[in-house]
């Protein structure tokens, strides 16, 4: 491997980072990891943090969870208990 690429790529990189881009992305992901930090939900559309709920309210926001999960399980009750048709082979 030729002894210049490093060189080469850590320039590159360097002025990358000096782009203007990187900052800004680099806000976002501390704005994230600050608001995981202090226990809060990140809200990626409206980009600000958002509290956790608790106790009761917490679980009324998981409700479609729960009916999904009570839906299948409903289903794959039914399903196995119900007389199948037996199916001849002969």
């Amino acid at each position: 491997m030729n002894k210049g690429i490093p060189y080469l790529l850590a320039v590159l990189f360097a002025l990358t980072l000096s782009a203007g881009w990187a900052a800004p992305v680099l806000a976002l992901f501390e704005h994230a990891y600050a608001c995981l930090q202090g226990g809060g939900g990140l809200d990626l559309v409206r980009l600000r943090c958002e509290a956790r709920p608790s106790g009761l309210c917490a679980l009324l926001a998981s409700w479609p969870f729960w009916t999904t999960a009570a839906v299948v399980g409903l289903a794959a009750i039914v399903a196995t208990r119900l007389p199948g048709r037996r199916v001849s082979l002969r």
